[in-house]
């Protein structure tokens, strides 16, 4: 039996480095390698494509509802969100989400590092970082798989699965969650700030991107979804 499969792929043209070519590249090697199971399966054809296109870019204010992060990571103050994209050239989108508020001068900065013995997480640094990978085709099991191989650690801390790996900051074991996820089929990435070493938070970040990144929000040339409107108060004009 013969089997065709149509494999959706856009590439950017230009002069591209290695490393912003390599999630195109590998979604085609994945398409192909899913076109000889198919055709070894016997299964008819269908198309298959990756969440986002190519090398499309997504940006972090539609990706991100910063009001949302802010709720769920308990932040007294909002959170503002920057683009970290050249940091990742093999994410859809890179965002930082940084704390609010105003930040310490350099004499209460030396007061803190002196009572603490560090700074942490003072307004104006990223709390958190979130990157969407969306340009490979990918599934739970493959994603499980490639968690192994790493030789990182299957993590049901957040209610659902995700990939932990744990690395050094200074003296600290900070971790980075990574899952697929099912509504966007994306991979999503949670991570720290460089100056953040608190683990609870990390993972308050990555659900609240696993809760809040929805298919729309990687929508090519979408907009970020409206927020709901407030209910009306009682006995207001309809």
């Amino acid at each position: 039996m013969r089997a065709a499969i149509a494999i959706v792929v856009s590439l950017v043209l230009g002069a591209c480095s290695k490393g912003e070519n390599a999630g195109a590249d590998e979604a085609k090697r994945q398409a192909e390698a899913e076109l000889k199971a198919q055709v070894a399966r016997g299964e008819s054809a269908k198309k298959i494509s990756p969440p986002v296109p190519g090398q499309t870019k997504i940006p972090c204010e539609q990706l991100i509802d910063a009001a949302a992060f802010t709720t769920a990571m308990g932040e007294t103050e909002p959170l503002t969100v920057k683009d970290k994209q050249k940091d990742e050239p093999e994410g859809a989108a890179s965002c930082s989400l940084v704390r609010g508020g105003a930040r310490p001068s350099a004499a209460e900065q030396a007061a803190l590092l002196k009572k603490n013995g560090k700074l942490g997480v003072i307004p104006g640094d990223p709390v958190c970082i979130v990157t969407a990978y969306c340009w490979t085709i990918e599934n739970p099991e493959r994603f499980k798989t490639k968690c192994k191989e790493r030789k990182d650690s299957d993590d049901e801390s957040m209610g659902s699965y995700a990939c932990k790996q744990t690395v050094m900051v200074g003296a600290f074991d900070v971790f980075v969650f990574s899952f697929f996820d099912e509504d966007t089929k994306c991979i999503l990435k949670a991570q720290g700030g460089p100056s953040n070493t608190d683990n609870e938070i990390i993972r308050k970040c990555a659900i609240a991107a696993r809760d809040t990144i929805t298919p729309a929000r990687i929508a090519v040339g979408g907009a970020a979804p409206a927020a709901p409107a407030a209910p009306a108060a009682p006995g207001s004009a309809q």
